[in-house]
């Protein structure tokens, strides 16, 4: 069943606008107004980081291609001589009582292929609403406590000045012109190029002038050394394996921590793990469970090992590198329907539909491994009546996972619900007995014996509320010990009388489903 996110209108209407920052306003590509170019999204970059200083840095990481070399110049396409700088941005709260070792890191890339207009435009989107919806959405506010989102727009500057400027040659590859003759085919595919089944022809070509050209060497390239070398010191080096390759067959163990999203386009897919081989990899539990809730989002067909959309082979890409190599959680989307994607689409589909799965993913990066395999709290609803605080919430084990028309139920849907706990003020990891208040909720049908549940609890406000601001946690565990991501709420009270702003996760974070 797909999902609607009515939630998205309220958080995308509390963001900028893509096209200006108060009275700012950035260039955007020709003939598609609802996307910033490469220029006009450096300059945001710039501005983002100096008005929110407290959420938003942004460091040079590397140097493109041409930075260092002399490109080939034809005579008749102006090759950018002096390259790119490429950066990442990083969103968290500075502020926050974890420090940096201590939240979880999520990486999100785009602009790996020069030609696929779209994606750097939805990845700063999806900062703007995680910035904008600081201290405004409870959910956003507690994700950038205890998570840093990292991004790095464009991998591929020097390519992305090609696709710009010369549209007609939709340019895939970075300017590196090795072993390539004349013409405008030459280029190393960047998303071949990573040190993971790295030359595997089955997924990848030899011949330099073919889109899906390698490089010579594995991260040959400035750009793909740039990117690895970033996330490689983002996450952990304690929960890598010693021989990727020779230890390919064995699982990471749900401690892992760290996600991983390359954001493609086109076609309406959502890929992970194995993308090299059409194999199944030894995480797919989790992994599999990941692909089908984001599909809950987007409705996006599921390209992976064994899986009847699997397309065709990738090796040497991202995805399979960040999984296999760093033993982060990982998964890929291709937006749209278009690579030179047409603003129509872009506003009504793309960016509704894949800004709540970027989100709710953000939710599981602690232990993706583990949290995804956990129940999903679908909604929150909170009212007071007569100097009581009444709570409810829809959980469930199933509903996400097994959103595929069409697919059979996944075995991650289908244990029962064993506990939900309402935690005030309070992250449940952040929890300490007998220093912070937490309930278990009860279930209105008087047992928790299904994979759906309802549940709610009444709490006196004069005993438990101080007149203000406060937050409400909700986390669910299944009948395997499995607990889910956390949602939360705020609730307002008031001086003159007990009285709160209640916020469902139909208006506001979460999927309800279409009718």
């Amino acid at each position: 069943m797909h999902h609607q996110h009515l939630w998205l209108a309220a958080l995308l209407a509390a963001s900028v606008s893509f096209g200006s920052v108060g009275a700012r306003t950035y260039e955007t590509i020709d003939g598609h107004p609802c996307l910033r170019s490469y220029d006009g999204l450096m300059d945001w970059s710039s501005y983002f980081a100096e008005d929110h200083k407290d959420l938003v840095t942004v460091s040079k990481i590397g140097e493109s291609w041409l930075k260092n070399n002399k490109g080939r110049h034809d005579g008749v396409h102006e090759i950018p001589d002096g390259g790119f700088d490429i950066y990442a941005l990083n969103v968290t709260a500075s502020n926050s009582a974890r420090t940096s070792e201590e939240k979880g890191k999520m990486l999100l890339t785009s602009g790996v292929h020069a030609r696929e207009y779209a994606p750097p435009e939805l990845l700063a989107r999806f900062l703007e609403m995680l910035v904008h919806g600081y201290n405004n959405d409870a959910d956003i506010t507690w994700i950038l406590e205890h998570v840093e989102v990292h991004a790095i727009l464009y991998v591929n500057p020097d390519g992305r000045f090609m696709a710009e400027r010369y549209p007609g040659l939709y340019w895939r590859k970075n300017l590196n012109p090795v072993r390539c003759g004349g013409g405008s085919e030459y280029g190393v595919d960047l998303n071949r190029n990573f040190n993971f089944f790295w030359g595997d022809t089955n997924g990848a070509s030899n011949y330099a002038c073919d889109s899906d050209y390698h490089g010579p060497s594995p991260e040959s390239e400035p750009e793909t050394q740039a990117m690895a070398e970033y996330a490689r010191n983002l996450f952990p080096d304690d929960q890598r394996k010693k021989f990727p390759m020779e230890q390919i067959d064995e699982p990471f163990g749900e401690d892992n921590t760290g996600m991983y999203i390359d954001i493609h386009a086109s076609g309406g897919y959502v890929y992970y793990p194995w993308g090299h081989k059409d194999e199944k990899s030894p995480d797919d539990e989790s992994l599999q469970a990941l692909g089908r809730k984001i599909n809950s989002f987007n409705d996006y067909k599921l390209w992976a090992g064994d899986q009847p959309d699997f397309v065709y082979e990738a090796s040497g890409d991202t995805s399979d590198w960040a999984y296999g190599v760093l033993g982060v959680a990982t998964y890929g989307l291709e937006i749209g329907d278009d690579f030179y994607q047409e603003c129509t689409m872009f506003e009504e589909e793309v960016v509704p539909k894949n800004l709540p799965a970027l989100l709710f993913s953000a939710k599981t990066v602690a232990k993706p491994f583990s949290i995804i395999k956990g129940p999903d709290v679908l909604e929150i609803e909170a009212h007071s009546v007569n100097g009581e605080i009444r709570i409810s919430a829809h959980v469930s084990d199933s509903q996400m996972v097994n959103a595929i028309e069409g697919f059979p139920d996944f075995r991650t849907g289908d244990q029962s619900i064993t506990q939900v706990r309402l935690y005030l003020d309070v992250h449940p990891d952040d929890y300490t007995e007998g220093a912070d208040e937490a309930w278990e909720m009860e279930p209105v049908d008087a047992a928790l014996d299904s994979d759906e549940e309802t549940v709610g609890l009444v709490l006196s406000a004069r005993d438990h509320f101080s007149v203000g601001r406060h937050r409400l946690f909700v986390r669910a565990t299944d009948s395997d010990g499995y607990d889910g991501p956390v949602s939360s709420v705020f609730v307002d009270i008031a001086e003159s009388e007990t009285s709160l702003r209640a916020a469902s996760l139909r208006g506001a974070t979460h999927p309800s489903p279409q009718n």
